[in-house]
């Protein structure tokens, strides 16, 4: 083997290994699925952050803090509160009607962040569509005659 292979192998090594040494370690798929990940504790936003708020969700279930824009951009169609934090407290800076509507489904119910669920009304939690992409949750509650409840990431 030439220098100038052996070199460029032990340096392709090298940052494979820096690489998988930054990386953070990945929870099963599986997990991602439980109540437990869904129900984890929420950050509160940090200074010029801001955070969508539902009144019909515990604190424990509310969206992640996000750049302000942002907020902004989802909760003009999912709807929610958009709170900033100042540096001296939580402020609401708009409230938007939007398509969620949080009411009737139990907090162990919500979809993961990012994703929709179809939630059709008198059925139990159990018995409900699973959660999915947005285009699937919306076919499957235009087809059982239900709605769609969204969590932002």
């Amino acid at each position: 083997m030439s220098r100038l292979v052996a070199s460029a192998l032990a340096t392709a090594i090298s940052l494979a290994m820096l690489a998988g040494a930054t990386m953070p370690s990945q929870a099963p798929a599986s997990a991602a699925m439980t109540p437990a990940a869904v129900s984890a504790p929420i950050a509160q936003p940090q200074l010029g952050q801001c955070q969508i708020q539902y009144d019909a969700l515990p604190d424990t279930h509310q969206p992640a803090p996000m750049e302000c824009e942002h907020a902004h951009w989802l909760a003009r169609t999912w709807g929610g509160r958009v709170m900033e934090n100042t540096g001296e407290a939580l402020i609401e800076r708009a409230a938007y009607d939007g398509r969620n509507d949080f009411s009737g489904v139990p907090a162990s119910a919500l979809p993961r962040r990012g994703y929709c669920r179809a939630w059709i009304d008198g059925r139990a939690p159990e018995a409900q569509p699973l959660e999915n992409d947005c285009v699937v949750a919306r076919r499957e509650a235009a087809a059982l005659g239900g709605r769609v409840i969204f969590m932002p990431l």
